[in-house]
């Protein structure tokens, strides 16, 4: 009997390692699909990440890939590493691609020129997640109608794609909701500085402080320097 049990328990728990996402899929994984391209994204894309430099390889990912283990906006502000029929190439995720299939980018002209002929419309394509090409700390991104009662932070200018972010209160770590528009939201923050954790894809964690936000909410979005980077 207790053989038979055991044998039950293994084959739940093999089951659950096949048909887990994170077990089948390392976040840098080869990813294949095509490649089309288009000029937007570089102001007022899905992710709010402008400004973003007129002549910066860009795309729009498609909503498989992006909400990475169920997260939402979980690849925006990544970079990826991106091959076609030509060449390699870079790019910074800017935007969503709502009609993509899983595998599909949408990337900016110059990007597509590098690794296909535009003529062609349409290219298959091979991509990874890669280290962001970058150097210095983190800035957070304030984003307007934000005050201590109810805020949206926008981590920028990471290494690796950013899952999870958390606040101290009271000496309990608060997890903020990570929104479609790339920003991690929560509510009744406090009146001082706030002490924030953050989480990489690959499960690395920093702390930072975070100076403290406006009694009412702003007019405007703010940045404002981060002190942290994610590790190697």
């Amino acid at each position: 009997m207790k053989k038979k049990i055991s044998a039950v328990v293994g084959m739940f728990l093999l089951m659950i390692l096949c048909f887990s996402p994170q077990a089948s899929a390392a976040f840098d994984d080869l990813h294949e699909g095509y490649a089309t391209y288009t000029g937007s994204g570089y102001s007022g894309g899905a992710f709010l990440l402008d400004p973003i430099p007129s002549d910066m390889e860009i795309t729009a990912i498609n909503p498989a890939d992006l909400n990475y283990g169920g997260v939402k906006a979980a690849l925006a502000g990544s970079y990826l590493e991106v091959q076609g029929p030509k060449g390699k190439t870079i790019v910074y995720v800017t935007d969503l691609y709502p009609e993509g299939a899983r595998g599909a980018l949408d990337l900016s002209p110059n990007a597509f020129r590098k690794i296909g002929n535009i003529k062609d419309g349409k290219i298959n394509i091979k991509w990874r997640v890669v280290k962001a090409p970058i150097t210095g700390n983190f800035t957070y991104r304030i984003k307007e109608g934000s005050s201590r009662w109810w805020a949206a932070i926008q981590v920028r200018n990471h290494k690796y794609p950013v899952m999870k972010m958390e606040y101290n209160k009271d000496g309990k770590w608060i997890n903020m909701e990570k929104m479609d528009y790339n920003h991690f939201v929560s509510t009744n923050l406090g009146t001082g500085s706030l002490t924030v954790r953050i989480t990489d894809i690959r499960g690395k964690v920093v702390k930072d402080t975070i100076p403290k936000l406006p009694e009412s909410g702003t007019s405007n979005a703010y940045t404002v320097p981060g002190h942290v980077q994610f590790p190697e």
